[in-house]
């Protein structure tokens, strides 16, 4: 066996968030969870989202792993979850596996905004970003999230708005590729810039995106909120580059004004084309969207909704691309009636019928008393005003459409689907619902999702969040700015096709206090058998000497733990965390890490090789630093972050100096200098 002390060899990360206070606070000990950003849930078939080796084995379903429980009690699938008195999710939402993204603090608002960022970072994923505008003081912040086919729930890249009361990520959008450098772009507002003259920010995607902003768009004059909506507008000019679109609905008393800006190699911050709303308070450009290319001349348009137009009746408007666009609107939609705020929400809606146009969708919230009602029009060369497909709201005050997107193509038929928010509804729970394109499309939706509780405002906000997992199916993301006394949510859904497997596995503690799948984790093929094992741990084994258990995958998974692992003596909640290793000494075999943060007076962190026949002797012993510290609370694989063919493992300790916190990663060469 080998000992490596802290002391020593270590390289640090100083983790700059609190990270839990108390281990008791986690329901749920996940390998990666205290050293994230931003505390995360998800009820998917991965149980860890750090290793690319973390899929279940064969035999393996969901009923089993909804029946793995907490120190709590409580089972860790959100199917199995629920808070008395919750309602749960529509059994048509078992179509989507969820990934939860939380907010960080009371009133940050996280989730008001979300949008597919395009693929930032050149990895061949799509990445998605999230707003936060509340942020210190409504300073406000935006989070990119790089796409994986095990995409985890920790933000890539943040970026922070200048001063409070900016309002920044009060709305976010892909700016498409504006540089022609390859990368995806990024486009956040900041509407409350300098007396709310407003501001948006463009941020140029790279191998190793970072937060430095590369252009900078500025309102006009004060009030004019310039940045309140922004999005990319395609390639309005046909020059090869990405434009984008920024809307100030507050221009002259409200008449509103929406800036085209085009893309270059060395773009800049005047605007091309700027179009101007038909009279006061009509807010023109309260929301504006790419409409795609909705008469197929090759040139992509954009769709400016003025949801204040007649007595907030409310217009949407369609510009067509060009090379020398103008600024003449060429398709004008008007709501039905009063307060029905048609053109709050606008959105390209793909091609929903096959017919090689681009469609458009307008929501109109306030209609039938809030009920709520959306506009679908088909594109076609000589495109009209009337609406194809409309679909209505449940009940009155739900809003129905206060938020619509393009679903992209979630069920891989061919035809793009269509996304719908309805924050209002059940007393602000709010509902999305989830249609699917075909040649005749009808009005049921074909997937609904349901928020947590009352007042978390779910649907708010809905987008395509492109293809994040390269499983060749769209994704879509869904925001709750109101969960947890607006701390805010957001969510990610996969979409799967349900299958009729009914076959389940349970696995069972021993006995009481035993907390019993207080960690969980893929460990990897450790046996090297080509099939998936799991790893479980049992901190309050034996006085809370702790216990992991590991569970060779195969054809079928049976209960009998085939590698038992256990601590050294009572109170040091070996088990307290799990996780895969990775290979980190190159034999071919998985390696798996395991936590006991209450060993001694400052924790330590155990690893075992895998092999043919594994045994449940420690290869690797990691020691704390410092006393009065819980070394080892959070274990997981690095990767090989070194690039020397070598897995390497991370340790986090959250109480170290006071809180502040230190995550330690240990490079699998150095383990061997003693």
């Amino acid at each position: 066996m080998k000992t490596f002390h802290c002391t020593s060899y270590f390289l640090t990360l100083i983790v700059c968030v609190l990270l839990f206070s108390s281990a008791s606070q986690a329901n749920w000990k996940r390998s990666e969870s205290d050293l994230k950003t931003q505390s995360s849930q998800q009820t998917s078939n991965n149980l860890s989202a750090d290793s690319k080796s973390d899929s279940l084995p064969k035999g393996v379903t969901q009923d089993w792993l909804n029946n793995l429980r907490d120190e709590n009690g409580n089972r860790i699938s959100n199917e199995g979850n629920r808070d008395p008195g919750e309602v749960p999710e529509d059994p048509e939402g078992d179509a989507l596996q969820r990934k939860i993204f939380n907010g960080l603090s009371a009133g940050s608002n996280f989730g008001y905004s979300v949008s597919s960022a395009g693929d930032v970072n050149g990895d061949g994923y799509d990445d998605v970003i999230m707003g936060a505008y509340g942020y210190n003081s409504f300073t406000g912040r935006a989070y990119i999230y790089y796409g994986g086919a095990n995409m985890n729930t920790v933000a890539d890249v943040i970026l922070t708005g200048a001063a409070v009361n900016n309002f920044f990520g009060y709305s976010v959008s892909s700016a498409g590729d504006v540089n022609g450098d390859g990368y995806s772009d990024v486009l956040v507002g900041g509407y409350g810039y300098s007396s709310f003259t407003g501001r948006a920010y463009i941020y140029y995607g790279g191998a190793s995106m970072n937060n430095s902003v590369d252009v900078t768009l500025t309102g006009e004059a004060i009030s004019n909120v310039f940045g309140i909506s922004v999005a990319s507008s395609g390639d309005v000019n046909g020059d090869g580059y990405s434009d984008v679109i920024v809307g100030a609905y507050g221009y002259s008393s409200n008449t509103g004004r929406s800036y085209i800006y085009f893309g270059g190699a060395s773009m800049n911050n005047t605007a091309d084309v700027t179009m101007t709303g038909e009279s006061a308070n009509n807010i023109f450009g309260l929301s504006v969207s790419s409409a795609g290319d909705v008469n197929a001349d090759g040139f992509t348009d954009v769709f400016i909704g003025a949801s204040g137009y007649s007595s907030n009746t409310g217009r949407a408007y369609i510009y067509l691309g060009g090379s020398s666009m103008d600024n003449t609107s060429d398709v004008v939609m008007t709501g039905e009636g009063t307060n029905n705020y048609f053109g709050t929400s606008v959105s390209s809606a793909g091609d929903i019928n096959g017919d090689g146009y681009s469609d458009v969708i307008a929501g109109a919230y306030g209609r039938n008393a809030f009920k709520g009602k959306v506009y679908i029009y088909y594109g076609e060369s000589t495109m009209n005003s009337i609406p194809d497909i409309t679909m209505n709201g449940e009940s009155s005050t739900n809003e129905f459409g206060i938020s619509v997107s393009s679903a992209g193509d979630i069920n891989g038929d061919g035809y793009s689907d269509i996304i719908i928010g309805a924050e209002g509804f059940n007393s602000l729970q709010g509902k999305s619902y989830v249609y699917f394109g075909e040649t005749s499309m009808d009005t049921t939706a074909d997937v609904t999702i349901t928020g947590e509780s009352t007042g978390n405002n779910f649907g708010y906000s809905v987008a395509l969040a492109g293809d994040v997992n390269g499983d060749g199916y769209s994704d879509l993301l869904v925001g709750a700015y109101g969960y947890g006394s607006n701390t805010g949510r957001a969510y990610f859904y996969d979409y799967f096709m349900k299958n009729e497997i009914s076959a389940e596995v349970l696995l069972t503690g021993e006995s009481a206090s035993n907390y019993f799948g207080s960690s969980v984790s893929s460990a990897g093929d450790v046996n090297g058998d080509g099939y998936q094992d799991i790893l479980v741990g049992i901190k309050g084994y034996n006085s809370n000497t702790g216990r992991a258990c590991i569970y060779f995958g195969g054809n079928v998974l049976d209960n009998v733990a085939d590698v038992t692992l256990n601590g050294e003596s009572m109170n040091n909640r070996f088990g307290e965390s799990v996780s895969s290793a990775g290979d980190m000494n190159g034999d071919g075999y998985s390696d798996v890490i395991i936590g006991a943060p209450q060993y001694g007076a400052d924790g330590i962190a155990y690893i075992y090789f895998g092999g043919s026949s594994m045994n449940n002797i420690v290869d690797v012993v990691l020691n704390g630093e410092a006393l009065g510290v819980v070394f080892g609370n959070s274990v997981s694989t690095a990767e090989d972050v070194n690039g020397d063919g070598y897995s390497d493992v991370i340790v986090g300790d959250y109480q170290y100096n006071s809180n502040a916190g230190r995550a330690y990663i240990f490079l699998e060469e150095i383990l061997w200098i003693i």
